[in-house]
């Protein structure tokens, strides 16, 4: 049976010369290529759909569905801070407070990365006196000085305080007093030993003045 071949979107189809020439085997052929056709057909509109939905997982952005992001929007938020922080540690035992105050500012400054300063203040000394039963005869005299140590930490998030509070309470040995607070004017000038001889001139000068008004 002479034949000739047409195509139909990407496969091939036999077609007979003239009409009225089909038997029973070209029938048996064509309806085998129409099922052909129609596997092929929902392979490739199946391929298409997967593809789509593949696309579509893949979170490809549309061009109707957009991201919209605010021009002002900030990723970190601001987190107040505290220009400085003194932590102040008191102890009758120096060694003891020494060690506890090096370590304190080593932590600062390694592990929470703060601009960090230590500074001794004078120590304060205190007598204590024992009596004996029953009477107002002293029996011994004890002097107990009191010293003290101050670590400066400056621009410090409220964030990280709560951190450095628990870290001091965890390690702090025993007989030692910590204080946690802003910077005090009143503590600022008990740090700085006086100059004894300059307040001497000064007293002088101010009863020199008041001598001067007096005799006027």
């Amino acid at each position: 049976m002479n034949v000739e071949r047409m195509t139909v979107e990407g496969t091939s189809l036999w077609k007979p010369e003239k009409e009225g020439q089909m038997n029973s085997r070209s029938v048996c052929i064509t309806w085998s290529m129409r099922n052909y056709l129609q596997k092929a057909l929902l392979n490739q509109s199946s391929h298409k759909v997967g593809l789509q939905l593949e696309r579509r997982l893949l979170s490809t952005p549309s061009k109707w569905h957009g991201l919209f992001e605010p021009s002002d929007l900030k990723l970190e938020p601001d987190i107040p801070e505290f220009k400085a922080l003194h932590i102040r540690m008191r102890g009758y035992d120096f060694p003891i407070l020494e060690s506890y105050a090096k370590r304190v500012h080593s932590i600062l400054d390694t592990m929470f990365e703060l601009d960090t300063d230590a500074f001794p203040a004078p120590s304060k000394s205190t007598e204590v006196r024992t009596f004996h039963p029953r009477s107002t005869a002293v029996a011994d005299k004890y002097q107990l000085n009191k010293y003290e140590r101050t670590v400066m930490a400056e621009d410090v998030p409220t964030t990280t305080v709560p951190l450095i509070v628990q870290f001091l309470r965890k390690n702090c040995p025993e007989g030692v007093d910590v204080a946690v607070k802003e910077p005090d004017t009143d503590e600022e000038e008990f740090r700085f030993v006086p100059d004894y001889e300059v307040n001497d001139l000064l007293a002088e000068k101010a009863a020199i003045e008041a001598g001067k008004l007096r005799k006027k």
